[in-house]
């Protein structure tokens, strides 16, 4: 008997109840099928591949969680999505997206794929979601052009109006069925990607980032001037695939004070004139209370004794 053998069988015979006395270890136990010893040996193996690929990191290409290729075969659907596989290193596409939905089987079961495999799957349609993001931006930054301000010129290398009309939003709105206020967002966050930051609109369509961590680089970047906001942008963009949103905000601050410190700090003063407290009501009936551009140095000790704060 080999060692894994042997391993697989002890661990059957913990399974089965009560271990036998010493001296009969293997009398009364009925010995493992070929079958059922193979199936011991693919959930330990796929226990192991799961607990590995989790500790190395995100998952993806060019990630840490897909940059080694983990020995074995499978023959499961999602075969191809296990870590550092083809289709886990794979950018986010259209395609990507066509083998993540085969990948779940019939009615979403999932039969079959393994844990790591099934980690791959969620992380190519995050992957995927991106991409969409980002084809979406690209379809409105057309819209943009398409609808210049009269008189306006263009600006950067995406051949954007400095301007677009102003009934392109309220048409924008119509056919999304959102607010006038977030189709002007949309509008804005298509102009400041094909414009100021291509290294942001890359990595975005192909699912190195997400959506939500784009919009972190743009916020911080926004007072910046092209050449400014590029070289920020390529300060944080090699990590922040795998920083969280936290992380990355405090990242892309801090490359926005090395590029371009004086902008920064009048950023900070011109918006300490605008603080604020706002107050709505939440769902539940109860209020909410919300302030705003406060000197952090006052605000962290009310902070520090509220209830579930820091200090409580």
């Amino acid at each position: 008997m080999t060692a894994a053998e042997r391993e697989a069988w002890l661990d059957h015979l913990c399974q089965s109840g009560d271990p036998p006395e010493e001296e009969d270890e293997f009398e009364d136990v009925e010995p493992l099928t070929g079958e059922e010893l193979e199936e011991v040996r693919a959930a330990a193996a796929d226990e192991l591949l799961a607990a590995e690929a989790a500790m190395t990191g995100r998952r993806g290409p060019g990630m840490a969680g897909s940059a080694r290729v983990f020995p074995g075969e499978s023959a499961s659907p999602a075969a191809s999505f296990g870590p550092g596989m083809v289709l886990d290193v794979m950018p986010g596409c259209a395609g990507l997206a066509v083998a993540a939905d085969a990948a779940a089987g019939d009615e979403d079961s999932f039969a079959g794929v393994s844990d790591a495999e099934l980690l791959g799957v969620v992380c190519a349609w995050d992957r995927v979601e991106a991409h969409a993001a980002a084809r979406k931006l690209a379809a409105v930054a057309e819209v943009y052009r398409r609808r210049p301000e009269p008189g306006c010129g263009t600006y950067g290398p995406g051949r954007m109006p400095v301007a677009c009309e102003e009934f392109a939003a309220a048409e924008l709105a119509a056919g999304l069925g959102e607010s006038r206020a977030r189709a002007e967002d949309l509008l804005g966050c298509a102009w400041e990607l094909e414009t100021r930051l291509p290294g942001t609109a890359a990595a975005l369509r192909d699912g190195t980032i997400t959506w939500p961590k784009a919009g972190i680089i743009m916020r911080a970047a926004q007072f910046l001037d092209a050449a400014e906001a590029a070289a920020a942008e390529g300060k944080v963009l090699g990590r922040a695939g795998r920083l969280t949103p936290g992380s990355l905000r405090a990242a892309i601050a801090h490359a926005v004070m090395e590029v371009a410190p004086g902008k920064a700090r009048k950023r900070r003063e011109a918006a300490a004139r605008d603080a604020r407290v706002e107050r709505w009501a939440e769902d539940s009936g109860n209020a909410a209370l919300l302030g705003r551009e406060l000197p952090p140095t006052r605000c962290w000790p009310l902070i520090r004794k509220l209830p579930g704060g820091p200090g409580s």
